[in-house]
């Protein structure tokens, strides 16, 4: 008897085991590259840096999220004034809503029930609800509302309002603004630490960086690494990328085309990297091990091995590449 109960543990604990390995074998992490001039985006498989797909989406595609749970990929079409919902899976667009004017970045809940879209043309933020795709609500926020991003825990989603100087925080529950954060400049992008505790943002005409704490509602920071070149434009730094553990800051220079290599806890610059033309944004794989950048006006992504601090790879894509997002998807069902 005692014999018997051993093998059913053992068979039952052999047959969780290729399970896991299988569900494991039916992931990636993928990274989406959205080619603002050609209407399409790349798919590159991090695991060799190679681009695997283009995946034909609306007019001038903006921003990209994945769902947490890796099922879907949600991409915002400038010009169509539309989100176009792509299955990873067979890289294919399977659904379009429609939201505001001008949408620009979206980002996916935590909770992977809803997908936030900042429309910059008419001062709102479309909710998509994942489960049926489609819109169940509109957020009005500051004028020109452009980089959307959820907290850690899920609670609150950050925007970026360029025509009013401030970032409005959203309640994702009551789905309501519950404050505004005013800043001195024109607002780029931001990004959010690992704990929720600050966040970094970019300003137009700034080659730097702000350190905001997000419950104080204040700038506590600011990194200004200069220019030897007046950027008329106002096209300084843009995206920055965090590491995974919030160490490290990744900050694109669109005028000297570098990514500088930044403490976050102490703003110290350690290193600055070349890469393409017109760095636009930046995302890092779970691990650390890679950061990718989106080189607008070269056509490409730079990938920089983070443990050397210099690119190894670059991988051509699309006319005008704006935002990426690495993301860890299913490969098949």
């Amino acid at each position: 008897m005692k014999l018997q109960v051993y093998l059913r543990f053992v068979l039952a604990s052999a047959c969780l085991l290729l399970l896991l390995i299988a569900a494991q074998a039916q992931t990636a992490e993928m990274l989406y590259v959205t080619n603002f001039g050609e209407d399409f985006i790349s798919v590159i498989d991090t695991r060799n840096n190679r681009k695997v797909a283009d995946i034909r989406t609306g007019r001038k595609p903006h921003g990209a999220a994945v769902t947490p749970d890796g099922r879907r990929l949600y991409v915002s079409n400038e010009d169509d004034d539309n989100v176009s919902v792509i299955d990873p899976a067979a890289n294919r667009v399977i659904a379009t809503v429609a939201v505001g004017k001008t949408p620009n970045q979206l980002c996916a809940s935590r909770d992977g029930k809803s997908v936030y879209v900042a429309n910059n043309g008419d001062a709102t933020v479309s909710v998509i609800d994942t489960a049926s795709n489609q819109v169940v609500g509109a957020i009005p926020v500051g004028r020109n509302p452009h980089i959307i991003e959820a907290a850690p825990d899920g609670r609150r989603i950050y925007v970026t309002s360029e025509g009013d100087n401030k970032v409005s925080i959203i309640d994702h529950n009551t789905r309501s603004v519950i404050g505004e954060i005013p800043v001195f400049g024109f607002p780029r992008v931001l990004v959010i630490s690992p704990d929720g505790k600050h966040l970094f943002l970019t300003l137009r005409w700034l080659n730097g960086i702000l350190v905001i704490d997000p419950d104080a509602k204040k700038v506590v920071a600011a990194l200004d690494l200069g220019l030897s070149i007046f950027p008329a434009d106002g096209k300084a730094a843009h995206g920055p990328g965090l590491s995974p553990d919030g160490r490290l800051l990744y900050l694109t220079s669109q005028i000297l085309n570098t990514v500088s290599v930044i403490e976050a806890a102490t703003l110290k610059t350690l290193k600055s990297i070349p890469v393409g033309l017109d760095p636009n944004w930046v995302d890092l794989t779970a691990d650390g091990r890679y950061a990718y950048v989106s080189n607008t006006a070269s056509n490409d992504v730079s990938v920089i091995d983070t443990s050397a601090g210099i690119v190894v790879a670059t991988i051509a894509v699309g006319k005008s590449p704006k935002r990426l997002t690495v993301g860890r998807v299913e490969m098949g069902r």
